[in-house]
């Protein structure tokens, strides 16, 4: 894919400082913070930045061989599921999007984060964001807005949130962030690669390609109609349905979610996965009205 060009709008840590009210070491210059403008050992500060983004490339290093472990069970291939789970593992979560959104290293994108995070004492209290924060992330930082070219909603980026909150506590700590960017930069690349004609909209027969070949979800046809009425629309000529990015990401959060719930539940109920498993009412209720 290709990204978006260099631009005046690239995130220097002096626009991210002046963005979000983070405070990054400044870099071409010998004023540094704490010297009064009165300069310093250039050379100390430059090995301080370069180790400052050393830690952050070994905390997002950890945080990977986490998750691995965390979602090692879904990575197996399932015949009631399929095979979902290798395609994060191998398409999704070795994904830098902190490179595809033209940042310098990850510590400048959780500078991004911890700048917003700081407005609100309630997130700070936290160490996480909610829904408003990851929206205001996505449309105001111009490189990410520039890299996916759309406006993204409040409902959508609730819907994100639920997705990979874990803890269920209605926020979102910055290495759940980080999976999230790794899974939009993920699935733009995908949706860019099916859009054949450029037009901004995949169609129904790449959609189903994508679920069932790439994606590795275990969906019966049946089921692909349905998801066709919710998240697509039909235009002329020939009938055609259609869907577009952030439709497709909204679908591709309820595929993940919910198989997950679901295949979660199946396993502690019976032991082994079956394909089905009883829900009460009210634990149905929070799967689905959470996303």
């Amino acid at each position: 894919m290709k990204l978006v060009s260099e631009t005046s709008d690239s995130p220097t840590p002096q626009k991210v400082a002046k963005m979000y009210g983070a405070q990054p070491y400044p870099t071409g210059s010998h004023s540094f913070p704490g010297q009064g403008g009165q300069g310093g050992d250039y050379q100390q500060h430059q090995q301080q930045f370069a180790m400052q983004q050393q830690q952050a490339l070994q905390h997002l290093a950890q945080f990977q061989q986490q998750r691995t472990q965390h979602y090692q069970h879904y990575q197996q291939q399932s015949q009631h599921y399929g095979q979902y789970g290798q395609y994060y593992q191998q398409n999704v979560f070795s994904v830098n999007a902190w490179q595809a959104y033209q940042f310098q290293s990850p510590n400048d994108l959780e500078q991004v984060f911890r700048g917003i995070m700081q407005r609100n004492p309630e997130n700070a209290m936290r160490n996480a964001i909610q829904a408003e924060d990851l929206m205001n992330v996505l449309n105001n930082t111009p490189t990410i807005r520039n890299y996916f070219g759309i406006s993204w909603s409040r409902e959508m980026s609730s819907i994100m949130l639920a997705m990979l909150d874990r803890s269920k506590d209605g926020f979102m700590q910055w290495e759940e962030f980080m999976e999230l960017q790794q899974c939009l930069v993920a699935w733009y690349k995908v949706f860019k690669q099916h859009d054949a004609d450029g037009s901004g909209f995949m169609d129904a027969q790449e959609l189903t390609r994508v679920i069932k070949q790439l994606f590795g979800f275990q969906i019966q046809p049946p089921t692909l109609t349905t998801i066709l009425k919710r998240y697509s629309r039909v235009v002329a000529p020939n009938s055609r349905c259609i869907l577009a990015f952030d439709d497709f990401v909204a679908l591709s959060v309820r595929l993940r979610a919910y198989t997950d719930a679901f295949r979660k539940r199946d396993s502690m109920a019976n032991g082994v996965e079956t394909g089905s498993c009883n829900f009460q009412y009210d634990d149905f209720l929070q799967c689905v009205l959470c996303l």
